[in-house]
């Protein structure tokens, strides 16, 4: 064991004739009534006899004790779904995983901490009990709870309306502005009728309606969200942004250097689209 056993129970352990690293519900029975321990060397002991489950074990380990990983990946995933040359399949797949990055990543960040399997067998009725504990930032476009609305907008539409519908909503933008979206009502309450949380979404846009995706997409939806956070900041679509971003990068590069920031940039985000469209389509 790595963790420094109580001195009381390592000298029971000596005279009983018991290994210390022993620890059962029978052996701390009869330490108990033997030693009489504190109840704090007790409530140690059963802590390593039984651990606290550890929090958000599916967030990047790298990312774990940076508390701003989940606000810069809606923010890097946002610049790429507001980017009007992404494909709307694209679109409804970064949609998906921020709404995943959500449920994994540790509520210091602003998510639910939850496991693969938790996210994964997430019902729609315990989504609504916890969707409160989501957190909330000043911008609309580092905001938890914002995306988790255009998630659950998509899983909605998906259930209640055509695939036509769906289509429309993956090819629709965020409105730009201070507005948060979380803040209106749930255009399509559907969602609550929704088998899983986290569906397949194949090549064509078609999302499925009755089954989770299976783990090993999961996983590469994690992998997708690691890359995007360790990688190059996506370049922004045209407009203000865009434009700010280059006189900020004309500041402080060549026009070549410039050039080859935004040409690795666009080879991340073509990498993410690879690795979800990959395991989606092997669903």
């Amino acid at each position: 064991m790595t963790t420094a056993l109580p001195e009381l129970w390592t000298d029971w352990c000596t005279v009983a004739g018991v290994p210390d690293f022993r620890l059962d519900e029978p052996t701390l029975t009869l330490f108990s009534r033997q030693a009489d321990p504190p109840k704090a060397v007790l409530a140690s002991l059963r802590r390593l006899l039984a651990p606290e489950p550890q929090t958000a074990p599916a967030w990047p380990r790298r990312r774990r004790d940076d508390p701003n990983s989940l606000q810069r990946l809606i923010q890097r995933a946002t610049a790429i779904i507001q980017h009007p040359d992404t494909h709307w399949v694209f679109r409804l797949r970064l949609r998906r995983m921020l709404f995943a990055a959500v449920l994994l990543a540790p509520p210091s960040h602003g998510g639910l901490g939850l496991d693969r399997s938790g996210a994964l067998r997430l019902p729609p009725d315990a989504m609504n009990r916890v969707r409160g504990q989501i957190g909330v930032t000043p911008e609309p476009d580092a905001c938890p709870a914002c995306v988790t609305w255009s998630w659950l907008d998509v899983l909605g539409t998906n259930y209640g309306w055509s695939h036509g519908s769906v289509r429309a909503l993956g090819h629709r933008r965020d409105e730009e502005g201070p507005a948060h979206r979380h803040l209106r009502p749930d255009p399509n309450p559907d969602w609550h009728l929704c088998v899983g949380m986290l569906p397949a979404v194949d090549r064509w846009g078609w999302i499925d309606p009755y089954h989770s995706m299976h783990p090993s997409s999961l996983s590469a939806v994690i992998s997708a969200a690691a890359l995007l956070l360790d990688g190059p900041e996506p370049a922004p679509g045209p407009g203000p942004a865009a434009a700010a971003m280059q006189a900020s990068l004309r500041r402080q590069m060549s026009r070549e250097e410039e050039e080859q920031v935004l040409k690795r940039a666009d080879e991340l985000t073509a990498r993410v689209e690879a690795i979800l469209r990959e395991f989606d389509n092997g669903r």
